[in-house]
């Protein structure tokens, strides 16, 4: 079964990808978001507190800011072993691949994991399964 005809669309290599990176001073974490509220709290003037329809705005802000960071781990997770089930199901299957300039085909003999990320085992190399361009 030759797959070069999707060899065009968009494909998660996790030697590519940018490592998470730590927030930016631009962006507002729930921790940050959260002692901003707190400071807010105990500094506001006890003439004029601040209005309750606010308060609920804002706690619906930081609920909701930290239900998306939530969603991002669970789809990260679920992407990872999206890959390893991938990897798995070509066990026992005979493979091309390029790896570099390098050529590599053989029947996939198990599946090794490195820092979460799936290699297919052919011969005595390891192949990612991005690199696969024929599955047979």
């Amino acid at each position: 079964m030759d797959v070069r005809a999707t060899a065009a669309a968009r494909v998660y290599d996790p030697r590519k990808e940018p490592p998470p990176q730590e927030s930016s001073r631009t962006e507002l974490g729930k921790d940050a978001f959260l002692k901003l509220l707190l400071t807010e709290l105990r500094y506001q003037d006890a003439l004029k507190p601040v209005d309750d329809k606010e308060m609920i705005a804002q706690m619906a802000q930081f609920s909701t800011l930290e239900q998306m960071q939530n969603l991002g781990v669970a789809m990260e997770g679920l992407a990872k072993m999206q890959h390893a089930t991938q990897a798995a199901a070509l066990i026992g299957k005979k493979i091309t691949a390029a790896v570099g300039d390098e050529v590599i085909t053989g029947t996939v003999s198990g599946v090794k994991f490195k820092d979460s990320v799936a290699y297919l085992i052919v011969g005595e190399k390891e192949v990612l399964v991005t690199d696969v361009t024929e599955i047979s």
